[in-house]
Order: structure tokens, then sequence, then C-alpha cells
């Protein structure tokens, strides 16, 4: 017989709503990791015999992606090893410390900006220039 303190049977011999099977609880815990496991198996060996066939029918090898300063849009380059910045400022350092041609045809050239700033401050200023 069964006393009102006892939670766990009605007094007909059914369970409670609140008891938890524990046992199909783990059965369907591992049943899904095994099948999570199997698709995973299954997805990588698609995935190979795809790369096989792929190579097969065009004889080309994939190209590498790692490696690459950018891939699609996206910047790849470690920031140990990204020297685009530096190279930019020495090639401007270059362009305007130095001499070179703009148009050679209508005789414009640039000259070092210090001596740009020094010749503007003077009054020497290019034709058309505004004053």
């Amino acid at each position: 017989m069964s006393t009102h303190g006892d939670s766990e049977h009605d007094p007909h011999g059914h369970q409670s709503e609140d008891h938890i099977a524990f046992g199909k609880v783990i059965l369907v815990g591992v049943f899904s990791l095994l099948t999570f496991v199997a698709g995973v198996f299954w997805s990588t060996a698609i995935l190979h015999r795809d790369t096989k066939r792929a190579l097969e029918s065009t004889g080309l090898a994939p190209a590498p992606v790692l490696g690459k300063a950018e891939i699609g849009i996206v910047d790849q380059v470690p920031f140990s090893g990204d020297h685009r910045l530096a190279d930019w400022r020495r090639e401007r350092a270059a362009r305007l410390n130095g001499y070179g041609w703009i148009d050679r045809g209508q005789g414009i050239a640039h000259v070092p900006i210090e001596r740009a700033m020094e010749a503007a401050a003077a009054g020497a200023l290019p034709a058309g220039a505004p004053r």
C-alpha cells in the first residue's frame, strides 16, 4: 500500500509525471552522437571522392590557399609578416624626397618636398598657382 508521502508512484501503480527515464535519455544521446560521427566520416569521404574526381578531370592541382596575402576580399597576412604599410610609406617618402617626372611632355616634374616648401616660402610659385 502506498502512503501520501510516496511521490514516485500513484495509488494505481503508475509512475508520476516527474520521473525521468535516464536510461532512455542516455540511449538517445549515444545514438545521436554515433549518428553525428557517422555523418562526419561520410561527408569527409564524399569530399575526398569529389576532390579526386575534380583533380582527375582538370589535371590541375588546387591552388595553395595559405600563404597568400589576400583570398577573395579577406586579408590573410599574419601581423608579424605584414610589411605592406612600411613598403607604402617607403615608396611615398621616396616620392616626396626625390626628383621625377609627372608629365615629361609638358615639362612638369616633382622636386623634394623640402625644396618645394623653401621655394614656395621664397615666393617662387609655378605658373597658374593661387597667390
